[in-house]
C-alpha cells in the first residue's frame, strides 16, 4: 500500500500537539498536503508517554504545561480519522531515559551495561576522571577530544595537550589543531584544576558499567534480554492498542545502543547457556579495548561472530513476541519497525532487519546469520534514508573532487555507496528481497539550506518503496514547507 507517513516528535511538536485546535490545524494541512498517514512518537526516548497511561507516566516537556485533561493520541485519532488519515504510534522500545531521568536511572538492574573505556588523570597518585569523549564537556566535566570529531578547538577554558599519553603544555586561549594532538578540554573550575596537571600521566581503564553511569551515553538503554523489561514493553503495547483505535504499531530502537552493550553478568550467563560452555575470558573473547595513538579502538575476540548471533537472535524472539501480542488483540492493526538504513553496520546494534532469506557478506557474520532477519514478521519497515546528497552521482563527484564525505549517522568518512537517499533506498531493497513493504525515511532537516531538493529527495523514496515518510512534522511546519510537500506528493500521485 502506497503511503505518505509524516512523523510527530514528541519533543518537538510538544506544543503542536498541546491542544484540539493545533491538532486539527496539523491535521488539516497534513490532508492538505497529500499525507496518508501520521506517525505520532507516543513514548519517546525518555521513556513517558504521549497518552493516558496506567502504566508509565505522562511526558512532560520542561517550562510548557498541558492541560491533564488533553489526551494528544486521542485527540489526533479523532480528528485524523474524521479526515480519512490514519495514526500510527510509534514508541523507542528498548530505551528509557535520557541525561539522568527515566527506568534507566531508576531501576539500574534493567540498565544496559557498557563495556567501554574510562579515561582519567593521574597526579601523585590521584585519579580525575575525564567524563567525556569527542564530545564536549559540560559544567564540572573533562572531556578528551580527537580529531576524529573536530579539526580544531577554540580554547575558551583550558585545554591540556596530551603527547606520549602525558599532559605536555596547557592552552588557555587561542586555536589548538587537534590533528597534531588530542587534547583534554574543561571549562570554568574544570578549567583552573586543569591547569594544575600539566606533566600529569593519562590513564585508561577497561571499564563494565550501566549505560547510567557513562557520562557521554546520553541515552538510557535497558537490557533487550531481560524477561522483566521485555514485559514491560509488551505492556505498553498492550495497553495502547487495547485502548486507542490506532491503525498501525511502529518499533523504534528495538536494539542494543552500541556494540559495546550489553555486557552485564545476566547477559553473560544467557550468551554462555547459548553456547553451552562458560567464557573463558569475558568480555575478551567478544571484544578486546585498545588504546593506540590516542584514541579508543576496540579488536573483535573469537567468539565475536556467536556473540552477534546471539544478540540479533534475541531481538528478533522479542519482535516475534511483539507482533503475536499485536495481532492477537487487533488481527487489523499494522504492524511495523523504523530501522536506519546502514546494514553493513547494523550488526553492531544487534538488529537484523533484513530477509530472512539474506545472507549477510560479512567476516563479522556466522553461516545461519541470515536465521537472525525479521522482516518477514513485519507488515512494513521504515527505513532511515537520512543524508543530505540524494544520488549516488552527488558521492562520486565528491570522490573525484576530493570533498570531504560528512560524518552523519552511521557514516563513515570515506565513501559508501549507501551514504546517499538514492543508495541507502537501493541497499534495503536489496537486503529485504520483498520480505515486507518498505517506505524510505527523509530527515528533512537536512535540506533546510536548499528546500528544492526535498522534491527530488522524495521522488527518489517514491520511486524505490512503497511511499516515503517525512521527518519531522516541526521542519515542516517552522519552514512552511506545507505547499512544497502538497506539489510534490499531488503532482507525483
Amino acid at each position: 500500500m502506497r503511503r505518505i507517513l509524516l512523523w510527530i516528535d514528541a519533543v518537538a511538536n510538544y506544543e503542536r500537539i498541546g491542544s484540539r485546535a493545533e491538532i486539527k490545524r496539523i491535521a488539516s494541512k497534513a490532508k492538505s498536503s497529500g499525507v496518508t498517514t501520521l506517525v505520532l512518537d507516543i513514548k519517546p526516548i525518555e521513556g513517558s508517554v504521549l497518552y493516558r497511561s496506567r502504566i508509565a507516566p505522562f511526558f512532560k516537556k520542561k517550562d510548557i504545561e498541558m492541560d491533564s485533561s488533553h489526551d494528544p493520541l486521542a485527540v489526533l485519532i479523532a480528528e485524523a480519522h474524521s479526515l480519512g488519515l490514519e495514526v500510527f504510534a510509534s514508541l523507542n522500545v528498548f530505551c528509557e531515559g535520557k541525561n539522568g531521568f527515566g527506568l534507566a536511572y531508576t531501576k539500574k538492574d534493567w540498565a544496559s551495561q557498557a563495556y567501554t573505556q574510562a579515561l582519567y588523570l593521574e597526579k601523585d597518585g590521584n585519579l580525575m576522571a575525564i567524563a567525556r569523549y569527542n564530545t564536549y564537556p559540560k559544567a564540572k566535566e573533562l572531556s578528551y577530544l580527537t580529531a576524529d570529531s573536530y579539526d580544531s578547538l577554540s580554547v575558551a577554558g583550558a585545554a591540556a595537550i596530551i603527547k606520549d599519553n602525558k599532559v605536555a603544555e596547557i592552552v588557555t586561549k587561542g586555536e589548538v589543531s587537534l590533528h597534531d594532538n588530542p587534547v583534554v578540554y574543561g571549562l570554568d573550575s574544570m578549567a583552573e584544576i586543569l591547569k594544575q596537571h600539566l606533566g600529569s600521566r593519562l590513564v585508561v581503564k577497561n571499564e563494565i558499567r550501566p549505560v547510567s553511569a557513562w557520562a557521554d551515553i546520553p541515552h538510557g538503554f535497558v537490557n533487550p534480554l531481560l524477561p522483566q523489561v521485555q514485559a514491560y514493553e509488551l505492556a505498553l503495547l498492550e495497553e495502547v492498542i487495547s485502548h486507542y483505535q490506532i491503525d498501525g504499531i511502529v518499533l523504534n530502537k528495538v536494539r542494543y545502543h552500541s556494540i559495546n552493550c550489553d555486557f552485564s553478568p545476566k547477559t553473560r550467563k544467557l550468551f554462555e547457556d547459548y553456547l553451552g560452555k562458560e567464557v573463558e575470558n569475558w568480555p575478551e573473547d567478544i571484544l578486546t579495548l585498545k588504546f593506540t595513538d590516542g584514541k579508543k579502538q576496540f579488536e573483535l575476540g573469537p567468539l565475536a561472530k556467536e556473540w552477534f548471533y546471539f544478540r540479533s537472535l534475541g531481538i528478533k524472539d522479542f519482535i516475534i513476541k511483539a507482533r503475536e501480542r499485536v495481532k492477537s488483540l487487533r488481527p487489523d492493526l499494522v504492524f511495523g519497525d523504523y530501522s536506519d538504513s546502514w546494514y553493513p553496520d547494523y550488526y553492531a546494534l544487534g538488529a537484523n532487519w533484513a530477509s530472512n532469506k539474506y545472507q549477510f557478506d560479512s567476516p563479522l557474520a556466522k553461516d545461519g546469520y541470515k536465521d537472525t532477519g525479521y522482516a518477514e514478521v513485519l507488515d512494513f519497515l521504515i527505513s532511515g534514508n537520512y543524508y543530505e546528497d540524494v544520488y549516488l552521482k552527488d558521492l562520486e563527484n565528491k570522490v573525484k573532487a576530493k570533498v570531504a564525505i560528512r560524518t552523519e549517522a552511521g557514516q563513515s568518512p570515506e565513501y559508501k555507496s549507501w551514504h546517499c537517499v538514492e543508495g541507502a533506498a537501493e541497499l534495503v531493497n536489496q537486503v529485504i528481497l520483498k520480505a515486507t513493504t518498505v517506505y524510505g525515511g527523509l530527515y528533512l532537516l537536512k535540506y533546510h539550506q536548499k528546500p528544492e531538493v526535498i522534491k527530488e529527495a522524495i521522488q527518489v523514496c517514491l520511486n524505490k518503496s512503497a511511499g516515503v515518510m517525512l521527518f519531522d512534522l516541526v521542519y515542516i511546519d517552522h519552514y512552511d514547507w506545507w505547499d512544497l510537500i502538497k506539489e510534490t506528493i499531488r503532482g507525483g500521485s
